[in-house]
């Protein structure tokens, strides 16, 4: 019980403070502007970030209530049948805006085309979608970002790979803990939160499965496992 509250307070804590910054960062810009500190000259310069920040809000949001959703008592998956490789191909195509602003190319090795699943396919999707958000996010600019699947025995193996900075062997357990930055210039980066590979985590958890991560030369890939329909 004393471990459950003090995990409580510090999901509090983390909270507050994630919530805190964007809030008084949209709170001093709007009155800079409105007591003309920021001349009308700057107001779109800081109109934009404004933007940005609100929308940093809404993901954190976004991002408790699901998490709020998966780790209640009667949250009951529905399982089904579908194409894990078709789910890739269709969250790709959804994010070709965010590749093509990094000038980033995507390779994909298909060993098993189709390759059917048994899960819950909304909360899959979300898996891979917080996947690819955060190769993305943490790619070089003009790199390649990889797909693969494999089949082994009854399980499907989905890896995610992106080349950037190497997360140092000592961070690569707590990638997947609540509001875990892995370095000084992850924690700097104002899009994420610390929660997507947590959810990623907690969805895999809910099904029975398994997600690792690997980071060597630059190369980070995470690979989880689904039963095969």
């Amino acid at each position: 019980l004393s471990e459950l509250e003090s995990s409580r307070r510090e999901f509090v804590a983390n909270v507050s403070h994630e919530l805190r910054s964007p809030i008084t960062s949209i709170r001093g810009f709007v009155e800079g502007m409105e007591d003309g500190t920021i001349p009308p000259q700057e107001h779109g310069k800081y109109l934009h970030i404004v933007g940005d920040e609100t929308k940093r809000l809404s993901k954190l949001i976004n991002d408790l209530l699901s998490l709020s959703r998966l780790e209640r008592e009667d949250a009951q998956l529905q399982l089904t049948d579908f194409d894990m490789n078709e789910m890739l191909r269709r969250a790709v195509i959804r994010r070709m805006n965010d590749l093509d602003q990094k000038h980033m190319e995507v390779e994909t090795d298909f060993r098993l085309d189709p390759c059917m699943v048994h899960a819950d396919s909304d909360r899959m999707e979300q898996v891979v979608v917080n996947l690819l958000d955060n190769a993305i996010k943490f790619s070089a600019e003009g790199e390649t970002l990889g797909i693969g699947v494999a089949a082994k025995g009854g399980k499907a193996y989905i890896s995610v790979r992106n080349v950037g900075e190497t997360i140092p062997p000592e961070e690569l357990p707590l990638v997947f803990d609540r509001f875990h930055k892995t370095d000084h210039s992850r924690s700097e980066d104002r899009d994420g939160v610390g929660l997507g590979l947590y959810i990623v985590k907690t969805i895999l958890n809910s099904h029975k499965e398994n997600i690792t991560c690997e980071s060597q030369d630059g190369k980070t890939t995470f690979t989880f496992t689904l039963t095969r329909a």
